[in-house]
């Protein structure tokens, strides 16, 4: 994962610059990527299994050489991700990239694996916006995630919403769970009274209903013992 370092250049100028490139005689620059993306199109400069000039370097990190062999070059796809005027990444361009790289990964083939620049070579501070913000690397990778396994992410996330959830019980039930937690408290099995108060104002959650009987059972049994 690449940023191009040229603000406001769009993905063709990217590939229009690699192609010159590739026009020269004799010795001159080697550089080149397999994908450009900005916030409406994708250029594709080479194919997939050709070897592009991207990750280059005279030491690379350990953990690139542990996964990647001593030549990263010969084992990646290059994505070049175009920035604004200001340096930053557009969000457009961000989803863009996802949707390229979910692609690779669910109709190419390729794994699930990522590696900033920086994370091959060590030195090099590409892509700068993530370098400078790290927790968008992470929100990439979690949409891609999320791209490839859809149905599992809504399954996720709804359990994690009812696990929030305050509890919808009759009248009857929370007097039931009040004598439950209430029992505890006053046996020391749980020494918060907090958690009475919760019960007696109706304001438990699935969650901590979950937590607080597994919490008070286990220690029950240690206690019979």
């Amino acid at each position: 994962m690449h940023y191009t370092a040229s603000p406001g250049a769009s993905a063709k100028n990217i590939s229009t610059y690699f192609a010159s490139l590739a026009q020269q005689v004799g010795k001159g620059r080697y550089a080149s990527a397999h994908y450009s993306v900005d916030r409406t199109s994708i250029y594709n400069s080479l194919p997939d299994d050709e070897l592009a000039y991207h990750c280059g370097s005279e030491t690379y990190t350990k953990e690139a050489l542990a996964h990647l062999g001593t030549y990263p070059n010969n084992s990646t796809v290059g994505i070049e991700m175009c920035i604004e005027k200001d340096g930053s990444i557009h969000e457009d361009t961000f989803n863009n990239t996802v949707d390229l790289t979910a692609y690779l990964i669910q109709e190419r083939g390729f794994p699930n694996v990522f590696f900033t620049h920086k994370e091959v070579v060590g030195w090099k501070e590409c892509p700068l916006p993530w370098i400078k913000a790290p927790e968008e690397y992470e929100r990439f990778k979690r949409a891609v995630d999320s791209k490839l396994n859809p149905l599992e992410e809504k399954v996720v996330t709804e359990d994690e919403d009812n696990m929030n959830k305050v509890l919808d019980y009759a009248q009857w039930t929370w007097n039931e769970l009040d004598q439950y937690i209430g029992d505890a408290y006053n046996d020391n099995i749980i020494d918060e009274w907090a958690w009475v108060e919760k019960v007696r104002k109706k304001k438990l959650t699935y969650g901590e209903l979950l937590m607080l009987k597994v919490l008070i059972d286990e220690r029950r049994r240690k206690k019979a013992k």
